[in-house]
Formats: C-alpha cells, structure tokens, sequence
C-alpha cells in the first residue's frame, strides 16, 4: 500500500474513533442507574438493554483502536527504538493517540461504570442479542493491569515527554498536525503513579479470585437444579386426560388476541408443590405468521421462520425458550388468560424485543439477573417491564427477586398493567370458562391454598 493511502486511512479511523470514544464517555450509564440497579440486586430489562448496548459499542469501538495500534506499530517493528523518521514518528502519534484513547475508555468502565460487582457480573455473563463474548469485563480489567502492556505505555511515555519538542513541531503535520496538537489533553488519562498502578492490579487479583469462587459455585447449585427441575417437571400422570378439551382449545383460541399471558396449570405435576399458588406456569401468546406481518413486529429472518403456522406461543420449559403450538401450551387443566394494556405500537416493539431470546435455554435456577437463560414468567418480564406505563414488581423471594404466575395475576386484577380476559379451571371455576369481570371475580377470589377439585386426578398415579 502506499506510504500517503496508508497514513490517510490511518488519521481517518483515528478521528473517527476519537469521536467514538468521546460519545461513548458522554453516553456511559449513570451513576444513578448503576446504583438503582446495585440496590435492586438486578437491572430491569430497559436499564439491562442500554448498558449492554452501550458495551457493545464500547467493545466495538476499543478492538478498533487496538487494530490501529497493530496496524501504525508493523513499520516499527513494534518498537518505540525504531522511531527514527518523520513517517516513523507519524505512526508513533497515531498509536500513542489510540493508546490514550483505549485507556480513557477503559477508565470510564472501571472507575465510572463498573463500580460494584453486580455490574461487573452482568458484563461477565455475555450477551448472544448483543454478541458480546462472556467474561469480556474481566478480559479488559486484566489488559488495564497487565505489567507488559504497562511496561509498554510507560516507554511511550516517556518518549514523548523526552521529544517533547520535536513532537510539538509537527503541529502543522498534515497528518498528525491534529493529534499533535491535542496530545497534552489525552495524556492526562495516563496516571502513571506506580502506587496507583499495584492498587489496581490487587484489584483485579480479588477480582478473578472472587469470579473464580462464584462461577465454580454457581455451576454446582445450577447443576443439582438442572437435574432436580427436569425429574419433577417430567413426574406427572400422562395418561390421564387433560380438563382443557379441542372444544375448549377453540374457544379460547376465539379470545386469544397477540401479547395475552397464559397463566396454566397442570394438575398432576409434581412442580406444583415447589412453586407458589395455585397457577404455577405462564407462557405468551405472540400470534399468528400474519398477526406477526400485521402488526409489523420486527424479527430476525431466522425466527421469522421459525414463527409461522401454528407456532403461536413464546414458553420456557425445560427444553428451553421457544416458539410453541398453541394447542402444546394448552395441554394442560386450568388456564388464564391476561392481556397487557398496550397500543399497537408498544405491543409490536414488546413481541419484537422477547422475540430475541427465543432459542435460549431454560433456567433452572430461577435468577432474574440472568438474561441468557430465563424461567417461565421472565419471558412475561422481559416483554413487557418498561413497555409503555407497564412496570412488573419482582418479590424477593429465598433472599433474590422472582416472578411467580401468581403475581401476574395479581397486577390483573388490580388493573396494573394488565387486564383479566378468560378463567378456566380455577378454583372458583373448575368446570367452566368465564370472560370479563366475572373472570376479574374468579382470579381475585382464588384461594392459593386451595387443591383441585378432583383429589384423584390430582394425584400422581404413574410417574415416569
């Protein structure tokens, strides 16, 4: 390539990325948000969408500069000894350039961002919507106090403090005139207090110490919860006929309209007697192939066509969080039916936003801090929190914030955020469907006490 294309391409990616590291300081998450979520123990899904989208480009934005580092330090033999020239010491600005800029932006996320470790884990967990590797944080936490990559800085330092003189010479450099001008600026990120230096590096030291504990921790419990949540799910009578008949199946599937919750129960499973009230599952009508073109709901190509036909309903269950027939999600022997009170609009961008995670997996462990794998309600949670004037509470719950079917049901009848359409087989309704206020009437009467009607069917008479 050219010496002038090359130096050209080189100042152009250097000024953009400086814009893009001014952006993203001026951008980073606020203090006040970051602490809101420390407190809660978790960041809402609005609150979750922008930091990770903000780390996205935060990610984007560094591996950039590190390739122009990688590309201005080839012609020196990546030595600062090789600066000898004038085209020489034009690659030694744009590199020491970016270098500043790498390490503004890795202080904003360790100093301003990333304060506490509940922030610090979600950046760890990754993000497939987002395509963000996991343990990203910690990747950038070690480069910040690697001694090599220190060692390094700290000779370029000192080059330019040495060559002070000649560098500011080249303020009229066509092609680092700019950069030149604002070195002195950009340096003030580079404490180079060696005190600084090791309070950073014990920093990360208890950093990896801690991850390391935790993972190894939180692997184990997932584990026996993995295994104990599919023996349980799978421990139910399945030759006994469910309550929810095809006549049954078509009359609701009259009612149903896109974005209604399904809040269902299963008589004879052996989950019931782990989860709180009566209706222990909900899963969320999303609609029809054409309900999806009508309502403009923006998809992937790949869950487009994985939302067609009959694939109507978005459920986790133990085999993950997929799109589901219909007639599969009623299978079962009571059923509600809430709908969110939602225009059009924020209705088609709630479908559109839990569409993404359709395909992960099924979280055995119930934490709502997790977004790469989520429980049941959390697919209710993720659509709609923040949508419109929805706000879902979460209760805490064995010391961690939860969603349980029956909260869901709560909101309804209290009108918050949603609305009661249709009851089947509730307590106060076990043979029967009831629509509107009378069906406000049966949810808000129910007793979460209270077992099904039929004690021989509710029994689990083959488990398999």
């Amino acid at each position: 390539m050219p010496v002038e294309e090359f130096f050209t391409g080189c100042r152009r990616a250097v000024t953009a990325l400086a814009a893009g590291v001014d952006e993203l300081c001026t951008t980073a998450p606020d203090a006040e948000t970051i602490t809101a979520a420390a407190d809660r123990g978790l960041f809402r899904p609005e609150e979750e969408s922008a930091l990770l989208s903000w780390f996205a480009r935060f990610l984007s934005v560094r591996s950039e500069l590190w390739e122009v580092i990688g590309d201005v330090s080839a012609p020196l033999d990546g030595s600062v000894g090789r600066v000898l020239d004038t085209n020489g010491w034009r690659c030694f600005v744009l590199g020491y350039t970016a270098a500043c800029l790498i390490v503004r932006l890795d202080r904003v996320l360790l100093e301003d961002v990333a304060r506490d470790s509940l922030t610090q884990r979600k950046l760890n967990e990754g993000s497939r919507l987002h395509r963000i590797p996991r343990k990203q944080y910690t990747a950038i936490f070690e480069s910040f106090t690697n001694p090599g990559k220190a060692r390094q800085m700290e000779q370029a330092m000192r080059l330019a403090r040495s060559q002070r003189r000649l560098l500011d010479a080249m303020i009229d450099d066509p092609v680092v005139g700019d950069f030149v001008a604002r070195l002195h600026e950009r340096e003030k990120v580079l404490e180079p207090s060696r005190r600084r230096y090791l309070a950073l590096l014990m920093n990360y030291l208890v950093h990896t110490f801690r991850r390391r504990g935790a993972s190894a921790r939180q692997q184990a419990v997932f584990a026996v919860l993995e295994t104990g949540g599919r023996t349980a799910s799978e421990l139910r009578d399945q030759w006994s006929t469910c309550k929810v008949d095809e006549a049954l199946r078509n009359r609701l599937d009259a009612l149903l309209q896109p974005g209604d919750v399904l809040i269902t129960r299963h008589d004879r499973s052996l989950t019931n007697l782990f989860l709180p009230g009566f209706w222990p599952h909900a899963a969320l009508y999303i609609g029809s192939e054409d309900d999806r073109r009508e309502m403009n709901v923006s998809v992937d190509e790949d869950r487009a066509t994985r939302w067609s036909g009959d694939r109507r309903v978005l459920e986790a269950l133990k085999d993950g969080v997929l799109f589901r027939p219909l007639e599969t999600t009623l299978a079962v022997d009571a059923v509600a039916v809430i709908r969110p009170q939602l225009d059009q609009a924020d209705l088609a961008r709630a479908l559109g936003r839990i569409a993404e995670y359709e395909g992960m997996l099924y979280n055995f462990d119930f934490d709502f801090f997790r977004s790469d794998r989520l429980v049941c309600t959390e697919v209710v949670y993720r659509a709609y929190d923040g949508i419109g004037s929805i706000r879902i509470p979460l209760q805490e719950r064995s010391g961690r914030p939860t969603l349980s079917a029956e909260d869901l049901l709560d909101l309804a009848v209290a009108g918050q955020g949603f609305d009661p359409v249709a009851v089947y087989g509730g307590p106060s309704c076990p043979d029967r469907l009831v629509e509107g206020e009378e069906a406000r009437d049966a949810i808000s009467t129910r007793n979460r006490d209270l077992q099904p009607a039929s004690t021989e069917r509710a029994e689990v008479t083959n488990p398999s």
